[in-house]
């Protein structure tokens, strides 16, 4: 902190006179740059958002580095940049799982105005135990935050407002739009149904009353009633995280998957994908689990996948065949009919 503002300070609170203060105000103080989500130092489990306050409006570029991976110069000096969008600056980032160092650059021209530092936690859909302790959690709908967004955006909306209310009527939608853009999108999330999972009495504002399978199994009667009947349960169900494979908003792979199946299954069971799976064939290769048309009636001609053979919910009997039988050759012969 410059002394000249601390002595100023110091007379201020003291009683001083107020001329010191009137001098020190005619030149401009500008706030520096914060991080205004996610806060410093603290763990997120969605790639999402990044919101910088610039604060000082002589930046002409910023740069923002993670871990090592510079952006190209960002152009938010403009006139038109800042009547659309002030002094902030919102990114989806790409952090990488586990600890991101994040570094922001701001420039006015070619002159480097101020550098910020920070390390962000990316824990995919975690339920927090894998998390070090020395980052906290984080929400961007906390009073401080919206605090900043109030000036443009609706931040105290009736129920009405984030209740099945389409478009850009809707309070969510301006922040939230590309949550119903991709190819395949959750039922709540196409009617506009916002406050269903996340209700305005929500603590932190807006969090789910209840948490993954409890929630889902509000809508999702059959599935719960079908689970109830399996004897296995895959680990993900057991441990109630649906959202570990399924988006609870939209994704571009059938049934809001996280990935494509078969690359969902793989991020766990990766030996699977190293080694012989299942039988060599007579040329000494793994049976294949992808690549090729399902050939099983129930495939309906579908690519062979993961869950051509296995529920990846669970089953009667162990690895969750799809026939409810322990007898390996039955499951073969849902293809090869002999």
């Amino acid at each position: 902190m410059p002394d000249r503002f601390s002595q100023l300070f110091f007379q201020l609170r003291a009683g001083g006179v107020l001329l010191p203060l009137l001098l020190f105000f005619a030149t401009p103080v500008f706030a520096g740059l914060s991080l205004i989500y996610p806060e410093p130092s603290s763990f997120v489990t969605q790639s999402r958002h990044l919101i910088l306050k610039l604060g000082n409006p002589e930046i002409t570029t910023v740069i923002v580095t993670v871990n090592g991976v510079a952006s190209d110069p960002l152009p938010v000096g403009t006139v038109e940049y800042r009547r659309a969008f002030r002094d902030f600056l919102i990114l989806q980032p790409l952090w990488d799982k586990g600890k991101n160092q994040l570094l922001v650059d701001t420039f006015a021209g070619e002159k480097r105005l101020e550098s910020f530092k920070s390390e962000i936690y990316y824990s995919p859909n975690s339920d927090g135990s894998d998390i070090p302790k020395e980052f906290r959690s984080t929400a961007l709908h906390r009073p401080e935050a919206e605090r900043e967004c109030t000036p443009c955006h609706n931040m105290k909306p009736t129920e009405k407002q984030v209740s099945d209310v389409p478009d850009k009527d809707n309070a969510c939608y301006l922040c939230h739009k590309r949550m119903g853009t991709q190819k395949f999108v959750h039922g709540p999330v196409s009617t506009y149904s916002c406050a269903y999972c996340h209700p305005l009495s929500g603590k932190p504002k807006y969090a789910t009353i209840k948490r993954e399978t409890k929630l889902c199994f509000d809508c999702h009667v059959e599935k719960q009633k079908q689970l109830k009947g399996f004897k296995f349960l895959h680990g993900p169900i057991a441990a109630d995280l649906c959202e570990v494979c399924h988006d609870p908003h939209s994704s571009d792979n059938p049934d809001q998957l996280r990935q494509p199946i078969n690359k969902l299954c793989l991020s766990c069971h990766e030996q699977v994908g190293k080694g012989v799976h299942v039988v060599a064939v007579g040329d000494g290769t793994s049976h294949p689990i992808g690549g090729k048309t399902d050939p099983a009636e129930r495939g309906k001609g579908r690519e062979l996948s993961c869950v051509s053979c296995h529920d990846p919910h669970g089953g009667k009997v162990r690895y969750y065949f799809v026939t409810g039988d322990d007898n390996k050759m039955e499951l073969c012969q849902m293809c090869h009919k002999k």
